[in-house]
């Protein structure tokens, strides 16, 4: 079954949950809630999967993400987490990129993270795109690393 079978299933189970029920899902959660980021979710995802548990986020928080939604300038109390970073690769690091653009410019001294002048952007995964040597070369020769 896929995640998104799963939520939709979960999603209608909890749609008949009554206050007793949502009042045990809110004592469940209620290490999880604070973490995660309202403010980063979209209005459709809001509108057709936060909404239904508004009475387990909390009324002010649940006015705080309405007041954003319709004006994000707005102030609010509610404490917006920041957006999650995803690492820059799971292979090199920062550093390591900023030394290979020090030998693609053939420096002897390598250039600091905050001064390499090139980005670098993963074209071709493994697990994503398979591990061939064809599925390699039609990359390589598509217009997509263009």
């Amino acid at each position: 079954m896929g995640s998104c079978t799963k939520s939709r299933l979960i999603i209608k189970w909890t749609r008949k949950l009554d206050c007793e029920n949502f009042l045990a899902l809110k004592t469940t959660l209620q290490n999880c809630l604070p973490h995660i980021r309202y403010f980063q979710i979209s209005i459709d995802d809001i509108v057709d999967n936060i909404e239904p548990y508004q009475t387990i986020i909390g009324r002010d928080l649940w006015k705080d993400i309405m007041k954003r939604i319709t004006n994000p300038n707005r102030e609010i109390s509610s404490i917006i987490l920041p957006p999650r970073m995803e690492p820059f690769s799971a292979v090199i690091n920062e550093e390591h990129a900023a030394e290979i653009a020090s030998w693609i410019d053939k420096k002897a001294k390598p250039y600091s993270i905050k001064n390499n002048p090139y980005s670098f952007k993963l074209l071709l995964r493994g697990t994503r795109d398979g591990f061939t040597a064809a599925t390699f070369w039609k990359f390589v020769t598509s217009k997509k690393i263009l």
